[in-house]
């Protein structure tokens, strides 16, 4: 099970501005299958050209990100986990849902999304198919963003 540093936990954020309905509140980025070879914060683990853009583009957003992995669910970035080998893609359409019903739960833990929230979700096809009705659920509108042109799911962890 990932681990944080020091024991702490993701922070809470506020909700979006209610001046601004279509400001993202949160960004999901997916896991990459290319990964360091020992284990390191989330951020770091994932190496691929692919999941430097999409983390690239969510920092630089300046709102609160997650990394989302097939494996392990809601990542914050600094949680620190081995290297892994899991498909995403290759599970059961019940896995998926469920999977995306438990990272809805886990982002209700760490945040305060709900109506009038946009949430984007930087990842595949696979991926966004599982979290876009567990995050409507919430109330949150889910935005989904492609980030290079291989954002056709390739590479779900």
């Amino acid at each position: 099970m990932p681990m944080r540093p020091g024991g702490g936990s993701a922070a809470p954020f506020a909700a979006s501005s209610p001046a601004s309905s279509t400001a993202v509140s949160v960004i999901l980025v997916s896991a990459a299958r290319t990964q360091l070879s020992e284990p390191a914060a989330a951020r770091d683990l994932y190496v691929s050209p692919l999941f430097a853009r999409r983390r690239a583009r969510a920092e630089a957003s300046g709102v609160p990100w997650f990394i989302v992995s097939g494996r392990w669910g809601l990542l914050d970035p600094g949680d620190v986990l081995a290297p892994y080998s899991f498909s995403f893609a290759q599970q059961s359409v019940s896995y998926r849902r469920a999977w995306g019903r438990f990272v809805a739960e886990q982002l209700c833990l760490v945040s305060s999304v709900g109506r009038g929230d946009v949430v984007e979700i930087c990842a595949g096809a696979a991926y966004a198919a599982a979290l876009t009705a567990p995050i409507e659920y919430l109330g949150a509108r889910v935005r989904r963003a492609t980030v290079g042109a291989s954002d056709s799911g390739h590479e779900p962890r």
